[in-house]
């Protein structure tokens, strides 16, 4: 589930989606504080039209009391035309209210109202009939009228102007409750925003712009060399597969390299191989033919044992020249059962002269435990081991030690071969510079030739070189166990 959402297109959708629900967010605050506001707005309209109204037909009932007084002791005969006005007046006013109300409650009070104003307008067409008396007319005044139709009307009109008064005050609490809850409400878009942007920085900076940054750096090293260099996996999917892909080509690349250094040095030994195995072949017949006409004759023992020696030299020697010759062409190596220090100590036998020469000492470590078995050509392992001695003795100075330690470990053995020269500024088996000069193209072929060598029997070639403590080239063999 992770992985699906993990690629860039998707993180951008997501990260719109995120935005545009923060608007619609935005907009609901907005409209359901328009809409409570507006619904508020209208029913104090509503309210204060009602409480008007009722003003309005209060003033008009004393107006119309007023009438009545007028008609019954002033015996004014305009009175009855205006009574009957305010009697429409009110009517109208009255209709106006019940329409105005909106729920039971405030419908009862207004009928209360209604009643209690017929029972008013009864009585007071009364006192404008002109059968009654003035006696009977001011009995009716004082005992009907005001001390109960009219006193039942004002109570109707408290009534409603209580109830109206308290859902005002109910409206305005509610409007103080929604001024307070927009007070934490409106700041919410604001905090969605802020965590959004800080969330998608994050992100950001931790699935873009970084991974961005170690493969742009990674692609740099790469192009300046050093394809042994890993893009880190990181980030979207989108980076991770360009990451992927440049790995691979560094891949490639270092295939590439290693199989044209191959067939460089492939030319240049096809070129060099064969006229110095030919210049080598004819001195070498010549002293084992010299070498062999001496040991016929009669000469003493030590100096047969010497020509003998130099016989086998030369033959070993032969057989080095042909296996330099097979080199050349990808050959399948003739193995046989040996160790590792015994095809050493074949090798060594050829180079003790120089090795006195230089006054130079072989320290073997190593070589008092039981070697294990090993499958090898010995005569091109013998060339191996003898080239990679031959650099060590022309690294080293006079009285030097060369030290050969042997090491067995549970289904490998090595061979170091540790000088104390100056140390190498060249790895000559990753083929580039350990100082920061300029890459050289080549080392000569003694080192190529036993990489191959190794390689061909499934080992591997690893140089260690500092300019303090020398150069250390471990061969590395697996068993046959």
């Amino acid at each position: 589930m992770v992985k699906r959402f993990n690629s860039l297109q998707t993180i951008l959708l997501l990260h719109e989606l995120s935005f545009i629900l923060l608007v619609l967010i935005t907009g609901m605050v907005g409209i359901i504080w328009s809409a409570s506001w507006q619904s508020s707005s209208e029913e104090s309209l509503r309210i204060g039209s009602m409480n008007s109204t009722m003003q309005n037909i209060r003033g008009d009932v004393y107006r119309q009391l007023k009438e009545v007084f007028d008609a019954t002791f002033l015996h004014d005969n305009d009175a009855s035309k205006e009574y009957l006005a305010y009697t429409n007046s009110i009517q109208g006013y009255l209709l106006d209210l019940t329409l105005l109300a909106n729920d039971e409650q405030e419908l009862q009070a207004v009928q209360l109202v209604d009643n209690a104003y017929d029972a008013f307008h009864t009585k007071t067409e009364q006192l404008l009939d002109d059968g009654y008396t003035v006696v009977d007319r001011q009995k009716l005044l004082d005992k009907e009228l005001e001390k109960y139709t009219f006193a039942q009307l004002e109570q109707a009109f408290t009534n409603l102007d209580q109830m109206l008064l308290n859902k005002q005050m109910a409206l305005s609490l509610s409007k103080q409750q929604w001024t307070q809850r927009l007070t934490w409400l409106a700041p919410i878009p604001v905090l969605l925003a802020i965590g959004l942007l800080i969330l998608a920085r994050r992100f950001v900076r931790k699935n873009v712009v970084y991974p961005l940054t170690e493969l742009v750096e990674g692609a740099r090293l790469i192009s300046k060399g050093n394809l042994n260099h890993k893009v880190p996996l990181i980030g979207v999917s989108n980076l991770v597969r360009l990451s992927q892909a440049i790995n691979s080509m560094a891949l490639e690349l270092a295939n590439s390299r290693d199989r044209l250094f191959e067939t460089k040095n492939q030319a240049a030994l096809g070129e060099l191989v064969p006229l110095v195995a030919h210049n080598i072949r004819n001195p070498l017949a010549g002293i084992r033919a010299a070498s062999q006409v001496a040991r016929d004759e009669d000469i003493s023992d030590p100096t047969r044992d010497t020509l003998t020696d130099i016989i086998l030299a030369v033959d070993r020697l032969e057989r080095w020249v042909t296996s330099l010759l097979r080199y050349l062409h990808p050959i399948k190596p003739h193995l046989s059962e040996t160790t590792l220090i015994a095809v050493t100590d074949n090798a060594l036998s050829l180079i003790e002269l120089q090795l006195a020469d230089k006054n130079i000492t072989l320290q073997r470590l190593g070589w008092q435990k039981p070697a294990v078995s090993l499958l090898l050509d010995i005569h091109l392992f013998e060339q191996a081991i003898f080239n990679l001695v031959q650099n060590a003795l022309e690294a080293s100075s006079s009285g030097n030690v060369i030290q050969l330690v042997y090491r067995q470990y549970e289904n490998k053995v090595s061979l170091t071969i540790h000088d104390h020269g100056r140390g190498m500024t060249f790895d000559p088996v990753a083929e580039k510079v350990t100082d920061g000069e300029v890459k050289r193209l080549s080392c000569g072929l003694g080192i190529p030739f036993s990489l191959k060598i190794i390689k061909q029997h499934g080992g591997s070639l690893a140089y260690d070189s500092s300019d303090t403590e020398g150069t250390a080239v471990t061969i590395t063999l697996d068993t046959l166990a």
